[in-house]
């Protein structure tokens, strides 16, 4: 068939401004919340680009395969192999979904320009291979069903599997579906490799299965047999893969920090944010200082936006916009517990009174103004208790200070002159 026949017989060409248009209606909501770093723009370009394309694509692959049953290409004697007419079938499905995705890329790629890294290729790839099962699987749909209940059947049924899911427990359901948006990345974060081979597991079962029913349909017992035995063998092992991970697909990162040492203290920040290293060094040593006096500890050889994993690291974060303030702030809060300690599901838990006095107190002994600190805490009804430690001798902040840091870790311990 001529090249120019063939384009203009391919219902993917016409479909391509609806994908590029509904793609764009799902990102651009997104953008403002891309974080620093090339993972979370991976995965909130192709994550969107799975939204849009998979049911787009999978009710174009339910047109194309009505359109292949009507023209009988697998009645009779076949002159090309199924796998071939179905491969020539999807090219142009294919083609437009790899330029629907560049174009995701094109819009997200201002907001990290200038942040060292690049687009994840095993994120990229899965989310073309998701994309492309369930086009496979509108092709097979469409041997069956006819155009008018087919098409309409692979769009909304495809994006209900690619969107209720996160709405949905067991949590690890929307582990499979290959749209991640929300769940992962911070820049001190990493996509879990397991959510990875979950989704293409699943995808290439949808695909082999969508192969399978177009190309012999459901008569052989052994398309029977695959039909049910592939998919289940997929969701046992994706299941156990994701099982446990909750609603996050992320983990946290080990590497890809960069260093630096001032004044005997080796500071590090995420590679990400490698221009600002000198400029949080410069503020975060002299802080870190201050605040070994007021807790009674030794001052730390390490300072870093990684894992703080011993009483010689501490941890701080230099987000991109974050000032002088900011960045100290930051270091005199990572002695808080991110979270409330496990016992807190299950038990009363007291320490959250601590949070706030504990954190201005730090932040105060860090070397901010007051006027500051209340700034970024807000209105505080105990500001009067901190302001009563604070008048207290060293010795007795110290106490108070361990007292209640005990207490934010742990059910059993209750704070004291919090209020």
């Amino acid at each position: 068939m001529p090249l120019h026949r063939w384009l203009r017989s391919a219902a993917a060409l016409y479909a391509l401004p609806v994908m590029g248009v509904y793609l764009y209606l799902l990102l651009s909501g997104e953008l403002q919340n891309i974080a620093d770093n090339w993972r979370d723009a991976t995965v909130v370009a192709t994550s969107s680009g799975v939204m849009a394309l998979g049911p787009t694509c999978a009710a174009v692959g339910a047109w194309e395969g009505a359109r292949l049953r009507r023209g009988g290409v697998l009645d009779g004697t076949p002159v090309r192999r199924p796998a071939a007419v179905l491969l020539w079938s999807a090219l142009p499905i294919g083609a437009a979904a790899v330029a629907v995705l560049a174009f995701a890329f094109a819009l997200v790629t201002p907001e990290v320009g200038g942040i060292p890294g690049a687009p994840d290729p095993p994120v990229v790839a899965v989310g073309l291979l998701v994309i492309g099962a369930w086009s496979l699987a509108g092709v097979a749909a469409g041997r069956f069903l006819h155009p008018a209940i087919g098409v309409p059947l692979l769009l909304i049924g495809t994006w209900l599997w690619l969107a209720y899911p996160q709405a949905l427990e067991p949590l690890w359901i929307r582990h499979l579906t290959g749209e991640n948006l929300g769940t992962c990345c911070s820049t001190d974060t990493v996509l879990d490799r397991r959510v990875l081979w979950a989704q293409a597991l699943v995808a290439a079962a949808v695909a082999v299965v969508a192969y399978l029913v177009w190309s012999r349909g459901f008569r052989p017992i052994a398309v029977k047999a695959a039909v049910v035995a592939v998919p289940a063998a997929a969701l046992v092992v994706a299941v156990s893969l994701v099982d446990g991970l909750g609603a996050d697909s992320d983990r946290p990162r080990t590497g890809g920090l960069e260093c630096v040492r001032e004044q005997g203290v080796e500071v590090c920040v995420w590679r990400e944010r490698r221009a600002r290293l000198g400029y949080a060094a410069r503020l975060v040593v002299p802080a870190s200082r201050r605040l070994a006096v007021a807790i009674g500890m030794p001052a730390p050889r390490r300072i870093t936006e990684g894992a703080a994993r011993d009483r010689e690291s501490w941890h701080f974060t230099v987000a991109p916009q974050a000032g002088d303030d900011d960045v100290v702030f930051a270091l005199a809060t990572g002695f808080l517990p991110p979270a409330s300690p496990p016992c807190a599901k299950d038990r009363e838990f007291d320490g959250d009174a601590a949070y706030v006095p504990v954190g201005t107190w730090l932040a105060i002994k860090a070397g901010l103004p007051r006027a500051v600190v209340a700034a970024k805490t807000g209105p505080m009804e105990n500001g009067d208790a901190v302001t009563r430690v604070l008048a207290r001798p060293r010795a007795d902040q110290i106490r108070w200070f361990r007292r209640n840091l005990a207490a934010l870790r742990s059910c059993d311990i209750r704070p004291v002159d919090v209020e």
